[in-house]
């Protein structure tokens, strides 16, 4: 399946408009200044330490969705009335398992206004109508509290914790916990409302 040539360039739901980040000098100006405000919260999504510099941003983000053979990917910028407020998408995406992993970020004055849980639906319905995906999941670090109650509170299933199994750059081990969510689920759900 040819992720790219199926996937929305732009997606609307309710308030926000979901597209792709430019990867441009200014949009890594903001994602740098967003992560480092809040450097706390945002070690969970970076194990590997935040940002040096814009530089770094923007050479991660000319190369963030380039194809990769095998894993493909699917993430949005999320922007209400043009402003960037976070990422959210479907990363990982193997084609011949029918699996992906589901992920996102929020800047700090987007967050406990259930934006997520607004979202994650259509992100949802992408992977599982459009890609024919078998199965979701949401891997995070034992610590993130947050996101372990958006995808309890979405549905998806507790599949268990790897202890210590990642090592971040100060040294400290982390362990992850990962939930999970079947088509059928998905379906399950959708027939009830």
């Amino acid at each position: 399946m040819n992720i790219d040539a199926i996937k929305p360039s732009e997606i609307k739901v309710a308030e926000f408009v979901l597209k792709q980040i430019p990867a441009t000098l200014e949009y890594a100006q903001q994602i740098f200044d967003i992560f480092h405000e809040d450097p706390e919260s945002f070690k969970y999504w970076m194990e590997y330490g935040l940002y040096k510099d814009v530089d770094e941003v923007l050479s991660e983000y000319q190369n963030k969705y380039k194809d990769k053979g095998f894993c493909k990917y699917a993430m949005y910028g999320i922007f209400k009335n043009g402003e960037l407020l976070g990422e959210i998408g479907l990363g990982c995406i193997y084609t011949r398992r029918q699996t992906a992993e589901i992920g996102w970020w929020l800047r700090k004055s987007a967050r406990g206004q259930g934006i997520i849980d607004k979202l994650l639906p259509t992100i949802e319905k992408l992977a599982f109508e459009t890609y024919d995906l078998h199965k979701l999941t949401i891997w995070t670090d034992k610590e993130n509290i947050a996101t372990q109650k958006h995808a309890e509170k979405n549905g998806y299933v507790y599949e268990g914790c790897l202890r210590e199994e990642n090592t971040w750059n100060d040294g400290t081990h982390h362990s992850t916990v990962l939930y999970g969510k079947l088509k059928s689920e998905w379906q399950q759900k959708a027939a009830v409302k």
